[in-house]
């Protein structure tokens, strides 16, 4: 049975540990071990796991156990350069990373998905999909046939990928987000929840609306 560390412990860390706590509980297939977090204020556990270790010790105190693997979960979309290269700072083999996908999850045989990454509840990966490293994939999103995602892709809640759309590197798509099919996008893009995504673009874009339009200037809240 694979044992899972959560390198990470707030926002998206925590939904994933929960949906792997509910694999654990139901199917029995998986372990959730704990966090490896840095935040000192949440004391020994978050929503009752315990914290294990700093994010720096993660190696040096698990990496000898075949069984138990990582998985990172500490991107923010404003921050994601910085992020990367913080997990690459770890020194983490690639076979230390783990690869959980929820058990309600529909995964084509022929689809193809890297180490590192989280694919949760009730998401349709289609024919010929292919997912890169260290990509999480949100609840009830789908991946349309012949689409390939780079590495380190966040997808948050309900995205739609159309089919042969071809994505890059660190990108973060928000939440209820539409693609088009034969779409080409490059890394490091933002997109804000509910876009509707009709045209490809390249990498450093930030874009929202319907059709989704770039943005520069920041949005302040009603």
């Amino acid at each position: 049975m694979q044992k899972i560390i959560i390198i990470g412990g707030k926002g998206s860390a925590l939904v994933v540990a929960e949906q792997i706590y509910d694999a654990q509980k139901r199917y029995n297939n998986v372990e959730f071990l704990g966090f490896a977090f840095d935040d000192v204020s949440f004391g020994k556990e978050i929503n009752g796991f315990p914290i294990l270790c700093k994010t720096t010790d993660v190696m040096k105190n698990y990496g000898q156990y075949d069984e138990i693997k990582f998985i990172f979960q500490l991107y923010r979309p404003d921050l994601m350069k910085e992020r990367i290269e913080l997990l690459n700072s770890y020194n983490i083999p690639k076979a230390k990373f783990g690869l959980f996908i929820h058990p309600s999850a529909i995964i084509s045989k022929s689809a193809k998905i890297g180490y590192g990454c989280a694919i949760m509840a009730n998401v349709v990966l289609n024919p010929n999909s292919i997912i890169g490293n260290h990509c999480t994939i949100h609840s009830n999103s789908l991946i349309g046939h012949d689409t390939s995602i780079g590495n380190y892709n966040f997808i948050a809640a309900h995205n739609v990928l159309g089919s042969s759309t071809k994505i890059g590197d660190a990108n973060f798509f928000g939440l209820n987000s539409t693609f088009n099919n034969y779409l080409t996008i490059g890394d490091f893009n933002f997109v804000g929840m509910g876009s509707n995504v009709i045209k490809g673009f390249d990498s450093n874009n930030k874009l929202y609306g319907n059709p989704a339009k770039p943005f520069t200037k920041k949005i302040k809240p009603l």
